[in-house]
């Protein structure tokens, strides 16, 4: 049977002690009983009970210390308590829940630590019996209205814009969760995004949203209909919206109930069912009609009869799965702006699927990826497609995966090359706020800068790439005709500057097969290139960056020395804090008054500064044509 730590069994009998004979001494407390220590269900193993004195009487507190002595915090639990939820920051068992940092700075003084929280118990006592403190039931609204919920109604997931006014919504109605947006489309474009597609996700109902200008109290918790109609009454609109869904809704009635806590938006679900009656027959029937032929029933009789006290409402938790919230908790200055960019991404390989990921991580909303590639097992190793997704093709994977996980986004893949989809539908990209090329291909992006200068794309575009075992990496943002992309490649494609040399046949590693070769490295060597592009591709999106713009990433030296790199002259030249890597650098990209697609002349000749920068470069084939 193993044994515990000596030194932490030590420090626990030595702080108890110590603990013990500072209670006895300074708060003359009584040692508990171990049938009392039982009691609590947190598992303690020592306890004690004193009594203070607040403003208005003597109270009993009992302090406990659990397995993690003394490098967890003591508990006070107040006995002599009021119902649960009468007073804030009291639990069930009597726990006060104090405002600590959960840190022990002392473990070898436990009394210090008892001493500073018994402070801040008496505070918190003292401000709920004077009630100072009532209104951090709204600010902290989630911890008291999802407390003790009965899971049998389930609960809802949330894709509302939370605010008001007061409206008409759609629910799609589960066994166990539903799911309540702004409209059918919406709720049933979510579910098929998440959970693929579903015969049952094929219709909604209407639900109410309703706007409460403070978030509720527990005294004010809905426990019938009847409260509901109240709280919904005490605003015209409101009443007037409980109206219309007694027409359109069916029972069980669904509702969300949103305020601005103080904290942010607070959301809470109620549901309510039609009271039911019985005829003299022990017939049960609708009561709504009671008294009034069919269709003749007033509006206000029909919604009061509806939403009564004879009907229970069901509390329920809504969980908010809104793209406010899962991009930033609805504290994300740049969500609304992202929200509606479109981006396109060519190439899906191990530098453009990762970027793809991030930026529907960071809340970009619309994302069309490209590439006529099949995953292999070879590439799983720094893809964030995984072995389950060998043999299928990389754009609609990548995309399918992205879908599921970030439902409210709109994400497409499309498994074949730029050109042939440009050359089927130019929409896809023609529509896009920003395209970014990852292809490893110099013939696309060749083609894609030239449809750049020509008119034919208006949106910015970045490339990415990276030098030989991810070494180094460039971003490049062409947002204007002029320099293009070409204007800082040679003629094959090769980046005119780089950050890095390499000995001949150093840079690429061959296959057991003919012209199979590739590049060594790992997902940590590319991150800094897929930081240095996503971070740009965002710049991008929110108009931070005016002009082009090229970023490039040089990784720590020890990451690529092995393999026999070296930093070339024109990076480390005048710059030696460059000579250990490890840095992000952002740099003007050339213009070159002689280019081919934007130069003036047009005829393809080098002007001499662009020479001095070509004999740096490598005869090989360039490094971003290396799958």
């Amino acid at each position: 049977m193993p044994e515990g730590s000596p030194i932490a069994l030590g420090l626990r009998e030595e702080g108890i002690c110590k603990l013990d004979s500072f209670l006895a001494r300074v708060w003359n407390a009584t040692p508990l009983s171990p049938d009392e220590v039982n009691s609590y269900e947190r598992s303690p193993i020592a306890g004690w009970e004193f009594h203070i004195q607040t403003d208005l009487m003597t109270r009993r507190l009992r302090i406990l210390l659990d397995g993690r002595f003394p490098f967890s915090l003591p508990h006070f639990f107040l006995v002599d308590r009021p119902e649960f939820l009468t007073w804030p920051h009291i639990e069930e068992d009597g726990r006060l829940c104090l405002r600590t940092n959960n840190k022990v700075l002392k473990p070898q003084c436990p009394e210090a630590v008892a001493g500073e929280l018994l402070g801040q118990a008496v505070d918190l006592i003292s401000a709920c019996e004077d009630g100072s403190n009532e209104g951090d039931f709204r600010t902290e609204f989630y911890s008291y209205w999802n407390r003790d919920l009965d899971e049998s109604p389930g609960w809802i997931y949330s894709i509302l814009k939370p605010r008001g006014p007061s409206r008409l919504v759609a629910v799609w109605r589960g066994e166990s969760w539903s799911v309540v947006g702004e409209s059918e489309e919406e709720v049933l474009s979510w579910l098929r995004h998440r959970y693929g597609q579903q015969p049952q996700f094929d219709s909604t109902s209407a639900a109410c949203f309703l706007w409460l200008p403070l978030a509720l109290l527990p005294s004010q918790y809905p426990r019938t209909g009847g409260d509901v109609y109240r709280l919904a009454c005490a605003e015209l609109k409101s009443k007037t919206i409980l109206q219309a869904f007694a027409n359109r809704g069916a029972s069980p009635y669904y509702f969300v109930l949103g305020a601005d806590c103080g904290n942010g938006i607070c959301l809470a679900g109620v549901k309510t069912r039609t009271p039911l009656t019985l005829d003299i027959k022990g017939k049960r029937h609708n009561r709504r009609l009671n008294g009034f032929r069919p269709g003749k029933v007033p509006e206000t009789i029909v919604t009061s009869r509806l939403f009564s006290d004879d009907g229970q409402a069901t509390r329920m938790k809504v969980l908010r799965v809104d793209s406010t919230w899962i991009h930033g908790r609805g504290y994300d200055p740049h969500h609304a702006i992202l929200s509606k960019k479109r981006i396109v991404i060519i190439g899906c390989g191990s530098i453009g699927a990762p970027i793809a990921q991030q930026l529907v991580m960071a809340g970009v909303g619309h994302v069309d990826l490209i590439d006529p590639g099949t995953l292999e097992w070879a590439n799983v190793g720094r893809h964030p497609l995984g072995a389950e997704h060998v043999g299928h093709n990389k754009a609609q994977a990548l995309a399918e995966q992205l879908q599921r996980s970030y439902p409210h986004a709109a994400i497409q893949g499309f498994g074949i090359s730029y050109e042939d989809l440009v050359l089927q539908n130019l929409t896809v990209v023609s529509r896009a706020d920003l395209v970014l090329s990852a292809t490893a291909e110099w013939d696309a992006e060749s083609f894609l800068n030239l449809q750049h200068v020509k008119g034919e794309l208006a949106a910015p575009i970045l490339y990415a790439w990276t030098e030989p075992h991810a070494a180094a990496g460039h971003a490049v943002l062409i947002r204007s005709v002029s320099p293009c992309l070409q204007c800082g490649m040679t003629t094959n494609g090769e980046a005119k500057f780089k950050v890095t040399n390499w000995p001949d046949g150093s840079e690429v590693k061959q296959e057991p097969a003919c012209g199979a070769v590739f590049q060594p490295y790992g997902p940590i060597e590319l991150q800094g290139t897929i930081s240095v592009a996503a971070s740009l591709a965002l710049d991008s999106l929110l108009d931070k960056v005016h002009g082009t713009t090229h970023r490039v990433w040089a990784s720590p030296s020890t990451l690529f020395q092995d393999a026999g790199g070296k930093w070339s002259k024109i990076w480390v030249d005048g710059h030696p804090e460059r000579e250990s890597g490890g840095i992000q650098v952002q740099m003007e990209w050339p213009k070159d008054e002689l280019c081919s697609i934007c130069g003036e002349s047009g005829t393809g000749a080098v002007s001499a500064s662009t020479l001095a920068i070509q004999d740096n470069a490598s005869s090989l084939p360039p490094p971003s044509s290396i799958t």
